[in-house]
């Protein structure tokens, strides 16, 4: 019976679609004020069907209704009611339904806002197409109120890896970021259907891309740190693809946040809010189309991936093709480009070049593949060579950008006080920390280089209080990420009952291990006792998929991570266990979170904010030798992990061929090689460097260089004239 209730929303908000585009186009094209009064209301009646269709499918899941097929592979009677909850959208069909309730939201709160109505009309139409598209694909190939042809008594239970409360807030804020760059893409769309003033569309465009952006951020932040405590790799970010899906639009979007404050570069913004929402339609794809291995993807068949590959083709297509058409009669205000305005128009830029060597470095062995029939793994070394260093000078431009008022200022005078403390930042460090990896050093002077500009700009009164809790948070990112993976200390130690374990100035004696049952999982678990603080690593397998998964231990003071995994019984009542030490790790997402509350305040309060891109989860990791070649070699039977995260058997036998090597003497690139040979290139993350693969290397430095010259041509210009 719920099946058909869910149906029965789901077609009458198609209907309800069909009326909101077709009233919404007729009224512009007649400017009939009858039905553009129409299609508004088709757009709320449509919101409320796709909302009570998703709330039917909640209580499908939280009633364990198996007559569902989606339910009866996603749910389970023993599971806590919260994780039943967290099922509807923790699959394929179920997170779709939630991906077009939020495109169906934001029509309707576009409705409610927008006071042209002419206006109003051209952007649902836009918006209403988009939900038409999406639900269409949903019925047609991933509808969640498919029926069995009879109920069954059981499910077969959420997947182990989601089984954690995080979910309950994780998706739904990342899908508001996704489609809410739906909205800035649909307002986009209108104004190149209409006339519309650049200064005006850039006013009422900013916050919607504020509440996405804002949203997005949360949404990646507390991803990050799923991935740190409930994977066990002890990282915070591993250049998945679909975490690199994520940061595409982040990226793209932070650009179009810089060019709307300054409310010129109009046919660039409209570009940018196209771009946006077609990196989020991409991430949609990668998350859903089978083509990659990772563990954050739904892993359906490629099939129905390339069914929402042509749609998103299709839509991206139409737009570009209507920027090329009609945006060349806009013109833009002429602008100093060695000026405020100027410097964020290359920011801009230079977060677009970061943006095209993120995709085509995620996308490069899809079509490698496909071009060569090779196989080539990118991961953190290439990303770390090459899309790191690209946005380093954005990170340099934030105190700048935040100061500059007038194009004739002293840059010495304006940045004096941000220079001399983060030069004293790096004196400190050399001077407790010597020797200290590069990474680190200039990590940590490019954090309070941020910190300290930002705050002298909100003390002078040229930065308000919103973006000045964004600047902050970048500068506590990258302060937790250079200083987390600089002196971050590691150990491994096999324990019996009242052995101890020292990492740092903490001891860690095992006291017990017991195992035990609950209605979902078995489990061991080991207590650990460090002075007044007990720490409870667990080893779970999962019922019914018989999936072994690990709970790590976190003790933290709010400056250092304690971070303890339960290993692999070693027989005779001993175990393996790992801990780390990660100072200021908690600073990474509390960082994040700050620039998230940034972007809202500046939302809520309507002021003007200046939001630079911050190193969130960019900088390398500083590890000794044999670490960073642990982290360059794939693991061959794990989904995207590197030796150095798995626990695998194959991986520890790649470990040993690797200690053997150095013993014997042999430089980092001999063995290198030596594991191409064995087991082709792609058992590396790093690839090769050789004529198929020169373009994949040199691409990102070439548009670097492409566009500062441009940059610095348009500027020497503006000056002549």
């Amino acid at each position: 019976m719920i099946g058909e209730i869910g149906n029965l929303f789901l077609a009458l908000a198609l209907g309800f679609l069909a009326v909101q585009v077709g009233a919404s186009f007729w009224g512009v094209q007649r400017e009939n004020s009858r039905y553009l009064i129409l299609g508004k209301a088709a757009a709320y009646l449509q919101g409320v069907l796709i909302l009570a269709a998703f709330i039917t499918l909640m209580l499908a899941f939280l009633f364990c209704d198996f007559s569902l097929v989606t339910v009866a592979l996603n749910d389970h009677t023993q599971l806590p009611w919260y994780y039943r909850l967290g099922a509807s959208w923790g699959n394929h069909e179920g997170s779709l339904l939630l991906f077009v309730l939020i495109l169906s939201l934001m029509a309707t709160a576009l409705a409610f806002s927008l006071k042209d109505p002419f206006f109003r009309a051209r952007t649902l139409t836009f918006q209403g197409l988009l939900i038409f598209c999406f639900l269409v694909f949903l019925l047609m190939t991933s509808n969640p109120f498919t029926l069995l042809p009879f109920p069954l008594l059981e499910g077969q239970s959420l997947n182990p890896l989601l089984q954690d409360k995080s979910l309950m807030i994780h998706p739904p804020f990342l899908y508001l970021g996704y489609v809410g760059f739906s909205a800035p893409f649909s307002l986009a769309l209108a104004a190149l259907w209409g006339k519309s003033e650049g200064a005006t569309w850039a006013t009422l465009t900013r916050p919607w891309a504020l509440f996405a952006w804002s949203a997005l951020t949360i949404g990646i932040t507390l991803g990050s740190w799923w991935a740190y405590y409930e994977l066990g790799w002890g990282g915070w970010w591993f250049w998945d693809p679909v975490e690199n899906a994520s940061l595409m639009p982040w990226l793209v979007g932070t650009a179009l946040l810089h060019v709307l404050r300054t409310q010129s570069f109009y046919r660039w913004s409209l570009l940018l809010s196209l771009l946006t929402f077609g990196f989020s339609l991409l991430g949609t794809f990668l998350v859903r189309s089978g083509l990659i291995a990772s563990v954050h993807s739904f892993a359906q068949d490629p099939e129905r991936g390339m069914f929402i590959l042509n749609l998103i083709g299709g839509i991206m297509g139409f737009s570009l093709f209507l920027w090329v058409w009609r945006s060349p009669r806009f013109q833009s205000p002429s602008v100093p480009l060695f000026s405020r305005k100027g410097l964020l128009f290359l920011n801009s830029l230079l977060l677009f070049v970061g943006l095209v060597t993120l995709c085509f470095g995620t996308l490069y062995p899809l079509a490698s593949e496909g071009l060569w029939n090779e196989t080539v793994a990118v991961g953190a070394p290439y990303f770390n060579q090459t899309l790191v260093p690209l946005l380093l000078p954005a990170l340099l431009l934030i105190p700048v950008g935040a100061l500059l008022r007038e194009e004739e200022t002293s840059f010495f005078q304006l940045l004096i006080l941000p220079l001399t403390a983060s030069l004293g930042a790096i004196v400190f460090l050399l001077y407790i920390y010597y020797p200290l990896a590069l990474e680190t050093i200039l990590g940590c002077g490019l954090a309070i280089w941020v910190l300290t500009g930002s705050i002298e700009a909100f003390f002078k009164g040229r930065l308000r209080l919103g973006p000045t809790l964004a600047h902050i948070g970048v500068a506590l990112s990258l302060l937790g990420m250079s200083v987390g993976s600089g002196l971050r200390v590691d150990e491994a130690k096999i324990l019996g009952l009242n052995e101890s374990l020292t990492i740092g100035s903490k001891t860690l004696t095992l006291q017990d291990v017991t195992e035990g049952k609950t209605p979902t999982y078995l489990y061991e678990k080991a207590m650990l006792v460090s002075g007044k603080n007990i720490l409870t690593p667990e080893k779970r397998l999962y019922q019914p998929q018989n999936s072994l998964l690990s709970e790590t231990a976190i003790l933290t003071n709010g400056l250092s991570d304690l971070y303890v995994i339960l290993g692999p019984y070693q027989g005779e009542k001993r175990w393996l266990f790992r801990a780390s030490h990660i100072p200021l790790a908690p600073w990474i997402w509390i960082g994040g979170l700050l620039m998230a509350a940034g972007a809202l305040i500046s939302l809520l309060r309507g002021k003007e904010v200046l939001i630079m891109l911050l190193a969130l989860l960019l900088m390398p990791h500083a590890l000794n030798a044999t670490s960073d070649l642990y982290k360059e070699v794939r693991c061959p039977v794990c989904a995207g992990q590197s030796i150095a995260d798995s626990e695998m058997p194959e991986a520890k036998s790649l470990k040993e061929f690797i200690d053997l090597a150095l013993a014997r003497g042999k430089s980092d690139e001999e063995i290198r090689e030596e594991l191409c040979q064995k087991f082709g290139d792609d058992i590396l993350f790093r690839p090769p460097f050789n004529k198929k693969t020169i373009f994949l290397w040199g691409l990102p430095f070439a548009l670097f260089l492409i566009a500062l010259l441009g940059f610095l041509w348009r500027g020497f210009q503006s000056r002549a004239k």
